[in-house]
């Protein structure tokens, strides 16, 4: 008896982690376009030509909308960590989404704080720190990448995108960019590696 509830608590956990994949590619999927889109007419409004900071109000909501991720994120942790002990299902996917939602909030602060920050120094460690979450990202992307099957190939298209969105942006430093031109070259970079993300979580969801 107890190997048939343990068989079908795996199909349960199986099912279960599946749809967690789809809802968690249709997020990632959301959040990419979206910053693509913001992406592009940031980058391209022309706002902010001088270096300097952007309207306050405006890198509030975005700080804000990074700690409100961040807590979100730490919740799911603090869920995974709970099912360990308390011995629930817990899907491996919504425990990695977390990761998602962490690095997503990350850039959310750093941008920010690139946007508020009034010193060139500052902007600079702020365009460094967000050039290197996107570097690392595509790294990890493209050593994973399989470029004989078409939807991982896509991926890797992806991620190199990602990884030259951070190298801009490091460019970006010493010909002094403005906060608009930055910020919308690393919502792109962002975009291109939540779209990598999505696609992997269709390939899971789909088993």
């Amino acid at each position: 008896m107890s190997d048939v509830r343990n068989i079908a608590a795996r199909v349960s956990l199986r099912t279960l982690g599946a749809r967690e994949a789809r809802k968690n590619a249709a997020a990632q999927a959301a959040a990419g376009l979206i910053l693509l889109v913001a992406g592009y007419f940031t980058a391209t409004s022309g706002y902010g030509e001088s270096v300097g900071p952007a309207n306050a109000l405006c890198a509030t909501v975005v700080l804000l909308g990074g700690l409100a991720l961040c807590v979100q994120a730490m919740l799911v942790v603090f869920r995974a960590l709970l099912a360990q002990y308390e011995h629930f299902a817990m899907p491996a996917e919504e425990a990695a989404f977390s990761l998602y939602e962490f690095r997503f909030a990350g850039a959310l602060l750093l941008a920010g704080a690139r946007m508020l920050l009034p010193w060139r120094w500052a902007q600079a460690l702020c365009d460094v720190a967000l050039a290197a979450i996107l570097a690392y990202c595509a790294v990890l992307r493209l050593k994973a990448v399989n470029w004989r099957l078409f939807p991982s190939a896509v991926g890797g298209v992806l991620a190199a995108l990602s990884a030259l969105a951070g190298l801009v942006l490091l460019v970006g430093i010493f010909a002094g960019f403005s906060w608009s031109l930055s910020m919308g070259v690393a919502a792109l970079g962002f975009g291109m590696d939540s779209l990598f993300c999505a696609l992997e979580s269709m390939r899971t969801a789909r088993g």
